[in-house]
């Protein structure tokens, strides 16, 4: 007997779908997320749809707005801009305090990370991707025993991830982001500060430049 899937699972799939529609720009930036279209064309009732829009507006992926309803983000280059260059200046000085005082047992979290980032950069999975570059760069400044530090750049981290989600930089990079990340960890380990913060700051200003590596893809629904 073929048991029907529950509804977690369903509201599960839709998420996934629609986020990766979003991320590829199939569902392009500003569009809005009509409930019954999107349950006509997968297939699902309301209910998953709904639970779906909500998940997503709680990752700020998604903004709704009374009496007229759920629309992707659009936000502007210069807030893109403006944020990560912040957070070059924050995670430089995290990473100047945290090259003074790391310990070998640190820096075997760091590597392991890197490790395993390679391994599912490779694979182009990006949503692990996202999550072990966020630890990675969160363990940094946490490290830097600085716990006002770690949790601003713990805020810019949840919010520049939303803009490398909506850009997918998985399309084209020039640049690779493990490579980067070794050189960081590199400079800890020979305990240079100065040459920590480099990194660290040559690291982020490349990623602005990889959120510029789009595709065009269609404007319609029909893959998602």
């Amino acid at each position: 007997m073929i048991m029907e899937p529950s509804r977690t699972n369903s509201e599960d799939s839709v998420y996934r779908k629609l986020k990766s529609a979003i991320r590829k720009r199939y569902i392009r930036q500003g569009s809005q997320l009509v409930e019954i279209a999107l349950a006509q064309q997968l297939g699902v009732s309301r209910t998953p749809v709904r639970s779906a829009i909500k998940r997503l507006e709680s990752e700020g992926l998604v903004n709704s707005i009374p009496n007229k309803g759920a629309f992707v983000i659009t936000p502007t280059l210069r807030e893109i801009k403006e944020t990560f260059l912040v957070r070059a200046q924050l995670e430089k000085m995290a990473a100047r305090l945290t090259a003074k005082k790391i310990t070998k047992s640190q820096l075997g979290v760091l590597q392991e990370l890197i490790d395993t980032e390679s391994q599912v950069f490779d694979k182009s999975n990006l949503d692990n991707y996202f999550a072990i570059n966020d630890t990675l760069h969160l363990k940094i400044a946490e490290f830097s025993g600085n716990k006002v530090l770690s949790s601003y750049v713990q805020e810019l981290l949840d919010k520049t991830r939303i803009y490398l989600i909506l850009y997918d930089p998985f399309l084209k990079l020039e640049y690779s982001p493990t490579a980067e990340h070794q050189k960081i960890v590199d400079a800890l380990k020979n305990r240079t500060p100065k040459g920590a913060g480099k990194a660290v700051e040559k690291h982020i200003k490349s990623s602005i430049g990889g959120l510029g590596a789009t595709k065009i893809l269609p404007e319609d629904y029909l893959s998602i």
